[in-house]
């Protein structure tokens, strides 16, 4: 009985050791994932161009939607040659103060020049690709106050994130720019890695990543706070409202009113000056008014004022400048300009030496019928295509003979008979 007892008590302890072994494990398993398991997810949002109230408005969107869905972090993909100074200011503050960590990730050959380099030393983490570069923010244009202003601006940012703040300061005074390799190792960058997911383990962080897409609100404002897209969308609306009001139709009128107010939507979120905004408005009227009565140099005229606007309106701001693209687009708009308007001339000059079926120049050579009888030194009347016209001949013509016309004195014509 003492040895079944022992037994017994035995076969308990196994049980209780084989339950405690099993908890054991599963909190270890809890504790540390298997291989391939994910622990955390990261949010991940695409910033490409020029930073703008667009931009700034995307990565508002996406920080609030990694806060509410419990993101362990917001990873900005970003590739810029700078942008408008208030958008920069907001993008700052909001990733200065999120609850959520911000990375940068500048992807391999892509930039974080001028407005992008602020942006990337606000940031928890920065990590490059091969290729990329991060810097040159000297202000445009050169200006002692705006220049003081932005490099403690950058100075300050690098200290607060624990980077290089000597090299920051000087992409604003020397327009430094690094390569990756100098970024890391100027303590500017933490890292190199060749994509985003390589990024995210080099920094330690999850690589469960989802991506953030704006919705139609903020693809809007992406899309018309662009300097270049507000300038066309103003222009080609100004001009279909001009059209519209010549031409009643409706359809341009409100076609050209909705784009003229979008355009001057857009150009207040920019921050347009009011003669950007001016040279725009003469230069698509004068563009207009090659359509009406131009000799072919008011459209060219009138492309070159508009583009002198959109010059003006990149030069608002210390950050930004005009890039490859927006040159290529505004000389090519020159230039289409000044064809279109050769062309038109062109045109109305063939016209203008066309003569008009009513004119009585254009009756010469025509054929026509006798409708009433002609005596030499006496008229009579011939019809002539569907107009009947007071006619004189040589020759005596009788009701039905057939004629042609050989001469026009005002409104008289001289016929001969034919066969």
């Amino acid at each position: 009985m003492v040895k079944s007892s022992v037994i017994m008590r035995h076969i308990r302890m196994r049980r209780l050791a084989v339950i405690l072994f099993i908890l054991t494990l599963l909190s270890i398993i809890h504790t540390y994932p298997i291989r391939g398991q994910e622990v955390g997810k990261v949010l991940s949002i695409k910033v490409k161009g020029i930073i703008t109230e667009g931009v700034f408005d995307y990565i508002e969107s996406s920080i609030k939607f990694a806060l509410d869905n419990k993101f362990d972090g917001l990873l900005i993909i970003l590739n810029t040659d700078g942008g408008f100074l208030s958008p920069t200011e907001k993008i700052i503050t909001d990733i200065s103060s999120s609850p959520v960590p911000v990375a940068i990730y500048i992807p391999s050959g892509g930039r974080a020049f001028s407005a992008g380099s602020l942006i990337s030393l606000a940031a928890d983490k920065v990590c490059m690709g091969p290729g990329s570069s991060i810097g040159a923010s000297e202000p445009k244009p050169k200006d002692e106050k705006a220049i003081n202003a932005l490099s403690s601006w950058m100075k300050s940012l690098a200290e607060a994130s624990g980077k290089n703040s000597t090299a920051a300061e000087l992409f604003v005074r020397r327009n430094l720019a690094l390569t990756s390799k100098e970024a890391v190792g100027y303590n500017i960058a933490d890292c190199i890695a060749g994509n985003s997911r390589r990024a995210l383990e080099k920094i330690d962080w999850p690589t469960n990543v989802q991506e953030f897409y704006p919705d139609i609100r903020v693809s809007l404002l992406l899309l018309i706070t662009d300097p270049l897209n507000a300038w066309a969308i103003f222009i080609i609306g100004a001009i279909l409202l001009l059209l519209g009001l010549t031409h009643p139709t409706y359809i341009l009128e409100a076609t050209g009113a909705i784009l003229v107010i979008l355009g001057l939507y857009a150009f207040g979120m920019i921050g347009a000056s009011l003669a950007s905004v001016i040279f725009m408005i003469i230069g698509a009227t004068t563009i207009f008014l090659e359509l009406k009565t131009g000799h072919g140099l008011l459209a060219l005229t009138g492309a070159i004022i508009s583009a002198f606007g959109l010059f003006l309106l990149y030069q608002s701001g210390p950050l930004i400048s005009l890039t490859l693209n927006a040159k290529v687009t505004i000389a090519s708009f020159i230039i289409i300009a000044g064809l279109a308007g050769f062309y038109l001339y062109k045109v109305r000059e063939i016209l203008s030496k066309k003569l008009s079926p009513l004119s009585p120049e254009a009756l010469i050579d025509r054929k026509g019928i006798v409708k009433v009888s002609i005596e030499p030194g006496k008229e009579g009347i011939v019809l002539v295509g569907s107009e009947l016209w007071t006619a004189y001949s040589d020759e005596p013509l009788r009701v039905g003979d057939r004629v042609k016309v050989m001469e026009v004195r005002g409104f008289k014509v001289k016929v001969m008979r034919v066969h």
